[in-house]
């Protein structure tokens, strides 16, 4: 069957809005968007079905349990469940993956071991830290999915792994679950299937792992719902992660009985519309063909991936970390210094752009990458051609814009810190500049006003609230104020010039009478810059504030 990315992507309301004509949505793998009929049904639960599940017998409450567990029964059949008592819904994949291993303490001993890879999801990892302690447990790094399978030893009784990794993207090789059971029979495989779902088809039993998790907001379904499966033998006994409510079979004041699943892992008021929406959702997925979506996206992240390619060739300083390779639709970089991947982000948001910029909650793996983040571009169904074509043309205007030259220059330039300066940097000619990216052009112009100066990229003068590293120096002489600035961005840079050309040399009476916030306001700065950029700006200017003593 074929696929048409446009009639797909006709079903999200979002890109509709006047606001979002232009918007080029590769957050994906963060959270996907949602199509009215999800909305819908959530919206449709709320004004004819609001009632409490499992509580009551009046018609409402029926209609509420019956919609609970008809969904549960999608879900079954959507993952393949030959149970629906294996599914239980929870608040996202986190909780899933919080259950799963603390259902584990009371059953490893000393020095048994958790095997998981380097690049998992802080959700996956965090839990079996706390657990590895509790229990005095080993925690055993893989590096790849290879390398886990030579790492299984009779120690080994856990495997915590992702079904595809939210920076590196790759999927877990077929047949990885059964080849890791063949080695350990009795070990345990939980599989975090958050980025998996969305993309291909899930087969809990083709598989063969004993738990999966993932949340429905990762494949076009509702925030704060998830979905948590398990064995049910393993699930009937599985201890609870918290207490109360209808997981309660009986209770008196000193001791009380569970439920068998999936009613002794769902504690208290179920998210009831958003598990509507998840049966919507479901609804919505399978009305389109599986694999000619993922034959799709297969050549997006193909496309993708030679164009990234092309500009790492024009600029070296481009390191492309993933390939097109079993690659769900991910694609992550780094820039080398003196560049700014969080620069960069800035940018791409600057030309209507969403991409990831940080560490995508993977530390670890940035860490052995000696790297302090990245860019994560990722994919989804609604995305097409023009949308890859729109970025990279944005990235190279990126490279263009920023030459290195300008970022390089003066670097043996540290007499004179206070001297920058500012006489080009004209407040009122920025305020007749009217279109926003060129005025962005011309405030990055005014970085080079600064330059770099090693004597205070210290602790001491350095400045939090903003992604970028910024340092700021005072000294005052005459009774006027000079300002020695630097960062390692050249758009925080440009920034720095917009507020130091307002104050450098000024007596105190004259920077006390400056209104930055209506200052601000006028270049329409809030509008237009990131929450971190604006909290950046509000940040030096509250420095200088407490120094000339607002």
């Amino acid at each position: 069957m074929n696929f048409n990315p446009l009639v797909f992507k006709q079903q999200f309301p979002l890109f509709d809005q006047q606001e979002n004509q232009s918007l080029v949505y590769l957050d994906n793998a963060a959270t996907t968007q949602k199509p009215q009929c999800v909305i819908d049904a959530i919206s449709d639960f709320y004004i004819k079905s609001n009632a409490n599940a499992h509580r009551s017998g009046y018609r409402l409450a029926q209609k509420a349990t019956n919609i609970v567990e008809s969904v549960r029964k999608k879900v079954a059949y959507f993952i393949n469940s030959q149970q629906t008592e294996s599914i239980v819904f929870t608040s996202g994949a986190t909780e899933s993956l919080n259950i799963i291993a603390n259902g584990f303490k009371g059953k490893l001993q000393a020095d048994d071991e958790i095997l998981i890879t380097i690049a998992e999801h802080h959700a996956n990892l965090v839990p079996w830290q706390v657990l590895a302690k509790s229990e005095s447990a080993n925690l055993v790094f893989a590096e790849s999915y290879n390398d886990l399978l030579e790492k299984i030893t009779k120690a080994t009784k856990v495997v915590a792994i992702s079904a595809a990794g939210n920076i590196l993207g790759e999927r877990i090789p077929d047949g990885f679950i059964k080849a890791i059971k063949r080695r350990a029979p009795d070990v345990s495989v939980a599989v975090d299937a958050s980025q998996l779902v969305a993309h291909q088809k899930i087969d809990v039993n083709a598989m063969g792992c004993d738990f999966l998790a993932c949340s429905a907001h990762k494949f076009y379904g509702p925030s704060g719902i998830g979905i948590l499966y398990g064995r049910r033998d393993l699930l009937d006994h599985w201890p609870p992660l918290q207490f109360g409510g209808e997981m309660v079979k009986t209770v008196d004041l000193h001791s009380c009985e569970y439920h068998h699943s999936p009613m002794r892992l769902e504690t208290g008021t179920a998210p009831l519309s958003a598990i509507a929406g998840l049966g919507a959702c479901i609804d919505f997925v399978c009305k389109y063909p599986r694999q000619a979506i993922r034959d799709y996206e297969q050549g997006l992240i193909e496309l993708l991936h030679n164009c990234l390619d092309q500009l790492r060739q024009k600029y070296p300083a481009i390191t492309v970390l993933t390939s097109a390779k079993n690659n769900v639709g991910i694609a992550a970089l780094s820039v080398k210094k003196p560049y700014s991947i969080y620069d960069l982000g800035f940018w791409l948001d600057e030309n209507d752009i969403a991409v990831r910029v940080g560490h995508h909650c993977a530390q670890p793996l940035w860490n052995t990458k000696n790297l302090d983040g990245g860019l994560r571009i990722s994919l989804a169904a609604y995305n097409t051609e023009d949308d890859i074509n729109r970025l990279i043309d944005s990235i190279d205007n990126f490279f263009q814009h920023i030459s290195v030259n300008f970022l390089t220059e003066n670097k043996s330039f540290d007499q004179g810190i206070f001297n920058d300066d500012f006489s080009k940097c004209a407040y009122q000619s920025l305020i007749r500049i009217k279109p926003w990216q060129r005025r962005y052009q011309q405030i990055i112009e005014w970085g080079k006003c600064i330059s770099f100066k090693s004597a205070i990229r210290e602790q001491q003068y350095s400045i939090k609230a903003c992604e970028s590293s910024l340092w700021l120096a005072v000294k005052q002489q005459n009774e006027r104020y000079f300002f020695a600035a630097d960062s390692d961005s050249a758009i925080v840079k440009g920034l720095l010039a917009l507020i130091l050309c307002r104050v450098q040399g000024e007596h105190i009476e004259a920077i006390e009478r400056i209104d930055f916030k209506q200052y601000f306001a006028a270049l329409q700065l809030d509008k237009h810059l990131s929450v971190s950029r604006i909290n950046g700006l509000n940040a030096v200017v509250n420095t200088i504030n407490k120094i000339v003593g607002h």
